[in-house]
């Protein structure tokens, strides 16, 4: 694995422990390496974390494209897409972004990923209306609704206050959306 791998796992590690409140000493302590070494790859925290957003994206597409291979029901095929999240970040509190905005570029890089990537989805919803399997309803809706919740449980207190965790907020999410398209 290569350092600046090993520097995303680790800054991934923390983050579960801390949230965004881990520093680039904590990390450097936590690998045994001087804090120069990794500001050499990342000159800035934000731009390790706006390079763990990417990382983490695309941990998720890649996990899309299993999904996408694999023979399963339609429908179940395309819930799983739209909220796909590697294994690795199953057990991270996600409700600890909420002080994302202290990194503008790094909310931005997050938008901008959610409202990306989002072909496979289209093709499943456009599959899904040619069997008959599913209503045909507005994608820009659909896309903005998705996006939208997703930004607002990073954003807001209300999971943590309502004691519920980010994964299963975007299970239930799921539900009602899946209901809403099905014949």
């Amino acid at each position: 694995m290569e350092l600046y791998e090993q520097i995303l796992n680790t800054a991934i590690e923390l983050f579960r422990e801390q949230g965004l409140k881990f520093t680039v000493q904590d990390i450097a302590e936590r690998m045994h390496i001087a804090k120069k070494t990794i500001y050499h790859i990342y000159p800035s925290k934000e731009s390790l974390l706006k390079e763990l957003v990417r990382y983490g994206f695309d941990q998720i597409q890649k996990g899309k494209q299993k999904i996408l291979e694999q023979d399963m029901d339609l429908t179940e095929k395309l819930r799983s897409v739209m909220i796909a999240m590697p294994d690795s970040y199953q057990i991270l509190d996600f409700r600890r972004l909420r002080d994302l905005d202290k990194y503008p570029e790094v909310a931005e890089e997050v938008r901008r990923r959610l409202k990306s990537d989002w072909d496979p989805i289209v093709e499943l919803i456009e599959e899904g209306k040619r069997q008959g399997r599913l209503r045909d309803i507005s994608i820009p809706v659909l896309r903005m609704m998705v996006t939208s919740t997703i930004e607002g449980f990073l954003s807001s207190d209300m999971l943590e206050e309502e004691d519920i965790l980010y994964r299963n907020a975007l299970d239930r999410m799921m539900d009602i959306i899946m209901k809403g398209m099905e014949v």
